[in-house]
This record gives C-alpha cells, structure tokens and sequence, in this order.
C-alpha cells in the first residue's frame, strides 16, 4: 500500500467514525479530514465502504 493510499484510508476511517458515531453533518467532516470537495469525498467514501456518507449519517 502507497503512503497516500494509506492516508486516504485513514482519512475515510475517520470519517466513517465520525458520520456514524459522533453524527457530525457531512458538510462539516469532509473539511475537517482533508478533502476540498464535497463530490470527491462522497465518490471516494462510497467506493471505499459500499454506501454514500448520506446514507451513514442517517442511520
């Protein structure tokens, strides 16, 4: 695994944590774990856990 395949986990981890467990708004955690662009970071959430942060943050 590359340094930056690596990060991007860790970053979308993060994130999962804190959709899931904290309920923070989507808006607010894609900033805060690096990414600059809402659409990116769904794309890539969705491609990394199977379904889109905005179904996360509703359960």
């Amino acid at each position: 695994m590359t340094p930056a395949k690596w990060l991007q986990q860790k970053r979308l981890d993060e994130a999962y944590y804190l959709l899931k467990e904290k309920k923070q708004k989507i808006t607010e955690v894609y900033i805060e774990i690096g990414f600059e662009d809402l659409s990116h970071f769904s794309y890539v959430f969705k491609k990394h856990f199977g379904i889109p942060p905005s179904k996360l943050s509703k359960e």
